[in-house]
């Protein structure tokens, strides 16, 4: 077990991960499409940011409009007006796939087509060096990464960069959930590799997390319910499934 951890807020939280988040690890939250994993990770990221540290958000099926309404709305944090160490990566699949075509549109704000590995890494790093890491450090949150994999082109490649993340021993906390409703088995090699995976579900229209294991940390197997409302699940749903059917044909011709 590791003693650095960061404690969570959250009751449900608490009673998946007693111990807290493993600091410098990789956890990964999976399930299906539809149930809710944006809501669980950006629980943990508002913890993260309420002590101190910085967050670099990478976008990718849903717009900062939804993490900054959603964190207000259901944690008492809101971006757009607290005084936060937040950067955010935008993945815009109609631009180049090349580190040169990384385009910086505010002071903690990037643009970038992160399907190539080395656009990946390089915009998070990006944007992690301009936050300054105080408190608990500096998380990096990535959501609906499976929807990178439909890339022909760079679905192989992509998915190393992915484990390479899950796997990395840095100085940075991450936090990436990723669905289990297409390439599962892919999506399977990142789980592999992260050091901590939690597993949501929806069960009766009830959402629940569970721990599947960890390397660091005790986590509970069983499964313990999420008091999110059905229409905040189905914000989110719809949110996600109209995201998704703009994305998915286009990356799928890159």
């Amino acid at each position: 077990m590791v003693a650095d951890t960061f404690d969570l807020d959250a009751a449900w939280l608490q009673e998946v991960m007693p111990e807290g988040l493993p600091v410098g690890e990789t956890t990964v939250v999976s399930g299906p499409g539809g149930s809710g994993k944006p809501l669980l990770g950006l629980s943990i990221v508002s913890d993260w940011l309420a002590a101190g540290g910085s967050v670099v958000v990478v976008l990718t099926n849903s717009g900062r409009t939804f993490v900054d309404e959603t964190m207000a709305e259901l944690y008492d944090i809101d971006p757009r007006e607290a005084d936060i160490d937040i950067a955010w990566v935008d993945f815009d699949p109609e631009q180049e796939p090349s580190v040169d075509a990384i385009e910086q549109v505010g002071s903690h704000r990037w643009r970038a087509n992160v399907l190539d590995p080395a656009v990946w890494q390089t915009s998070i790093d990006r944007a992690a060096e301009s936050l300054p890491g105080d408190g608990p450090g500096t998380l990096v949150f990535g959501v609906a990464l499976n929807l990178l994999l439909f890339s022909p082109t760079y679905q192989d490649d992509i998915r190393e960069a992915l484990v390479d993340t899950a796997a990395g021993q840095t100085d940075r906390t991450v936090l990436l959930t990723v669905s289990t409703s297409a390439f599962a088995d892919q999506i399977g090699t990142v789980e592999d590799a992260a050091d901590t995976v939690l597993m949501a579900a929806m069960e009766d229209e009830h959402l629940q997390l569970r721990g599947v294991r960890s390397d660091s940390v005790s986590v509970a197997t069983d499964p313990v319910d999420v008091p999110f409302t059905p229409e905040e699940l189905g914000r989110v749903k719809e949110i996600a499934e109209a995201n998704r059917d703009k994305l998915i044909p286009t990356i799928k011709g890159i």
